[in-house]
């Protein structure tokens, strides 16, 4: 890219501010950002813009914050390395730079998702259009969340990705205003365009390193297993979340796996370091044994989405989930 030395300049401003602002940031004492270090003892080695840009905003609070920071920056340094700017910084620099941006963006990337995976808790609904009773699935959905469901999740395996995107949309909608989770169930694409919590994906959907390549750095993933060494391999992946079951026979979706019980669970919660979902024929009779066996959240379709009253049986799993422990 070309620019009139003017140009280069303020965009040098720009990207040492940002920089600057980015060192200042502390993260929380446990979940550390090495590259942190690196960059404070990287930019009193450099040249200083005689004139920063000025801006209002300080230095990042939040990892979220930093996180859009590191990326505005990383983005601004690949327009400032093409701009060959009169030689402020020179090659080594700017691989050593461009090296701890790209090492600033993965660790926070992983707080990021780590803080919000830490909402995974309490009860948690798929929205199936074919599991609603006939009714419209936004307003099973408007239903749960007023009954208390903290995620949602939309799975619409029938429909071109063109007819469900609308869905998906309402629903990011609805969850955004009401502080809910929305997680897409495997299509990366409409996760990423409607700007989703996350996504799902099973045993045979896309691996877990594909979907990230399409997913926003902040956008966490879950992913289901049936198996004890499957979930093993879902954390060694990079899962955020992990969801196990069936816990006990489901008619909503053809698993083709026995379910596994609440011994399996327990087993699951001592293996799993992630949040755990518990999935697969659960109910207000049953949920309670599972939030006991260790679950963070309950996952939940029929229950819900075939209930007369959905807002009410979504009401009913909440305090099932509180009265036996559980977070919601």
């Amino acid at each position: 890219m070309t620019g009139t030395k003017g140009d280069s300049q303020y965009r040098y401003q720009l990207v040492f501010k940002c920089l600057k602002e980015l060192s200042q940031f502390v993260p929380a004492a446990d979940w550390p950002v090495p590259a942190l270090q690196d960059l404070r003892e990287f930019l009193p080695e450099v040249s200083a813009p005689s004139a920063l840009v000025e801006t209002h905003d300080g230095p990042p609070t939040t990892s979220s914050d930093a996180l859009a920071l590191v990326t505005f920056a990383q983005s601004s340094l690949y327009l400032l390395n093409d701009s060959l700017l009169d030689g402020v910084w020179g090659g080594e620099a700017m691989a050593r730079i461009t090296h701890i941006v790209e090492e600033l963006t993965a660790q926070l990337a992983s707080v990021a998702r780590r803080e919000k995976a830490d909402l995974v808790r309490g009860l948690y609904v798929i929205i199936d259009p074919l599991v609603t009773g006939g009714r419209d699935p936004l307003d099973v959905a408007k239903a749960a969340v007023r009954g208390g469901a903290r995620m949602l999740q939309l799975r619409d395996k029938q429909r071109d990705k063109g007819d469900s995107l609308p869905l998906a949309r309402s629903l990011q909608k609805l969850c955004q205003t009401s502080g809910t989770l929305l997680i897409i169930n495997d299509h990366a694409d409409v996760a990423a365009i409607v700007g989703s919590a996350g996504l799902h994906v099973g045993q045979t959907d896309l691996p877990v390193t594909e979907a990230r390549k399409v997913l926003a750095h902040r956008q966490v993933l879950g992913r289901s297993n049936h198996e004890i060494g499957e979930l093993v391999e879902s954390e060694r992946m990079g899962s955020d979340h992990v969801a196990f079951g069936p816990i006990y026979h489901t008619g909503t979706k053809d698993v083709g796996h026995s379910p596994q019980g609440i011994g399996k669970l327990r087993i699951a919660r001592e293996t799993a370091k992630t949040p755990l979902v518990a999935i697969g024929g659960i109910n207000a009779e049953n949920a309670a044994a599972v939030i006991e066996a260790g679950a963070d959240a309950i996952c939940v379709t029929a229950a819900v989405g075939s209930a007369a009253d959905p807002e009410a049986a979504a009401a009913k799993l909440v305090r099932v989930i509180e009265d036996a422990g559980g977070r919601i």
